[in-house]
């Protein structure tokens, strides 16, 4: 009984898939006349990022360290999201 199920399903799927490869052919060449190759456009803002902070105190207080340190958290963020819009633009999100 299986392999008579087997085999009917066999016969099916190969019927279908000559169906719509049948279904899918025209009668009528298609000829190409005309090629368009699209550019993407990237904004320039998005092309560079915040500068990093430099510190340049030999003497540091830990009001100075923080501040710098938030400085450059913000710097890495804003590049990070700048390379994330690059990248979704790029591949077309």
């Amino acid at each position: 009984m299986k392999d008579v199920f087997g085999r009917v399903a066999t016969v099916a799927a190969f019927v279908m898939v000559i169906s719509m490869l049948a279904a899918c052919q025209t009668t009528e060449p298609k000829v190409i006349t005309q090629v368009q190759v699209h550019r993407i456009e990237v904004p320039k803002s998005l092309l560079t990022c915040s500068s990093e902070p430099v510190y340049g105190n030999v003497s540091v207080t830990v009001k100075d360290l923080m501040k710098f340190a938030d400085q450059l958290a913000k710097a890495g963020a804003d590049c990070r999201s700048k390379l994330d819009a690059v990248k979704r633009i790029v591949e077309g999100e």
